[in-house]
């Protein structure tokens, strides 16, 4: 599939000339709860019978591991609310697939939630968001939209199978063990929302800061990779980090160039379609794009302002 991030024209403008994407802090974003609610629900789960029956098998790999693991995952509470930065894209329809309206105008709920006025969509193809790599240490990952009761019908098939692979999991020690439910459980807070978003058919990219100074990896080459700065957005002066539109091709990690990442751009409601369209097409060429006047769609939308 291929992903839209909707934004307004002005945003979509920085985008370009900065060629580069911002993570901003989740306690910024639309939905006040957040990484909250994933807390909320794990914690809800770890603590009930599913929680022991995980806990008995982590035992059978290191005696002390699940005080360990409980110790050093609370202290971690504090940066993942906090220090939890990310970039939402929505799945976008396929035109192959019987969504040729989506593909073609965008979706109307995302221009009213993230784009009424001057808005654009870019529309990205999937493979960095794909990828299997650590080149840049950000993750992307399906947002899950689930009640109480649904995640724990997640988390069990977790507790599953750990259960049906103890012996196999054992063999790779402890350390090994704490690292995967580390990361497992942080992926599982960082990407579980309320059922009542569902429509958004939100993607992240998340990236933890925090948790790689925990870890020694927050070093002069990651924040080459991801810089950060202080900018007012919105009137709020805040931290951001940033992804530039760069390869790491001997790191698996390709097709983030602006003319191999962007498929097309839908220009939203708007009275001013055709200066946005000149714009973005210009921009585009700037960067590469040999065939932007191809890849820029005026939608059309009669949305009211």
């Amino acid at each position: 599939m291929r992903f839209a991030h909707y934004t307004s024209a002005e945003s979509a403008m920085k985008i370009l000339s900065t060629e580069q994407m911002l993570l901003r802090n989740s306690t910024l974003m639309n939905d006040f709860s957040e990484v909250q609610y994933g807390l909320h629900c794990l914690s809800l789960a770890y603590n009930s019978p599913l929680g022991d029956r995980l806990k008995a098998q982590i035992e059978k790999v290191q005696g002390d591991l699940p005080q360990i693991f409980e110790q050093q995952f609370n202290a971690m509470e504090i940066d993942l609310r906090t220090e939890t930065y990310l970039i939402s894209i929505s799945e976008h329809g396929d035109r192959q697939t019987g969504d040729g309206p989506e593909d073609r105008f965008g979706r109307l709920s995302m221009w009213r939630a993230y784009a009424p006025k001057d808005g654009v969509a870019f529309v990205f193809n999937n493979g960095p968001f794909m990828s299997e790599t650590n080149a840049i240490n950000a993750y992307s990952a399906p947002v899950q939209y689930v009640t109480e009761d649904e995640f724990k019908e997640a988390f069990t098939k977790l507790v599953e199978g750990v259960e049906a692979n103890i012996d196999l999991i054992a063999k790779y020690g402890g350390q090994h063990l704490y690292e995967w439910l580390t990361h497992a459980f942080t992926l599982i807070v960082q990407s579980t929302k309320h059922p009542s978003f569902s429509e958004e058919r939100e993607w992240r990219v998340l990236y933890s800061p925090a948790l790689l100074f925990r870890n020694g990896a927050l070093d002069d080459n990651q924040l080459a990779r991801i810089p950060t700065q202080i900018m007012t957005l919105g009137g709020v002066p805040q931290r951001v980090f940033a992804i530039p539109f760069r390869n790491y091709p001997d790191e698996g990690f390709v097709g983030a160039t602006i003319p191999e990442l962007v498929d097309r751009v839908l220009i939203g409601p708007s009275a001013n379609s055709y200066a946005i369209y000149q714009a973005m097409v210009s921009e585009l060429q700037r960067l590469g794009v040999a065939d932007a006047s191809e890849r820029v769609y005026v939608t059309g939308i009669p949305l009211r302002t």
